[in-house]
């Protein structure tokens, strides 16, 4: 073998080491920002819903995310973040969220929120209503969210 067919060889295998490695890094990072992205959009999140709502029976934006966020592996800190900075919609999901994979962090937060009388656009069906804070919360203590935040999104 030649010694240029050689330096070619090795000029190839690095190209493609090169490629290879920021492609990693590039999916990495791709996948770091698109959990970043899930916790900012459930943190402005207006409306608390699970399950279809509307006439079609549409899953809500806010449950899209909630699942992005619980499926992520910094799920159980994104909650407690939006917890301190999400509006009170946004706050009843990290609840939920925290509920399923914090346990002992929902049980110190829950706390916060039992007695707001803050209120929060909540979304059942084709029902939309304004409930303090409160009473929601009193339906996540009670697990009434439990199944609907382990089953993640629709099956279509």
């Amino acid at each position: 073998m030649s010694r240029a067919f050689i330096s070619s060889i090795f000029r190839w295998c690095f190209a493609i080491g090169f490629v290879v490695s920021f492609g990693i890094l590039f999916t990495t990072g791709a996948t770091w920002a698109g959990e970043k992205v899930a916790a900012i959009t459930l943190s402005e999140i207006r409306l608390f819903a699970f399950g279809g709502i509307g006439f079609a029976g549409t899953t809500s934006e806010g449950e899209v995310a909630f699942n992005n966020v619980m499926a992520s592996k910094t799920g159980a800190a994104d909650f407690a973040q939006i917890l301190k900075t999400g509006r009170p919609e946004a706050q009843c999901y990290a609840l939920v969220g925290l509920r399923l994979k914090d346990r002992p962090a929902f049980d110190e937060q829950v706390k916060h929120f039992a007695t707001s009388k803050q209120e929060v656009q909540t979304c059942a069906g084709c029902m939309m209503s304004k409930q303090p804070m409160s009473s929601v919360v009193a339906n996540i203590q009670k697990g009434w969210y439990d199944d609907r935040g382990k089953s993640g999104p629709p099956k279509r």
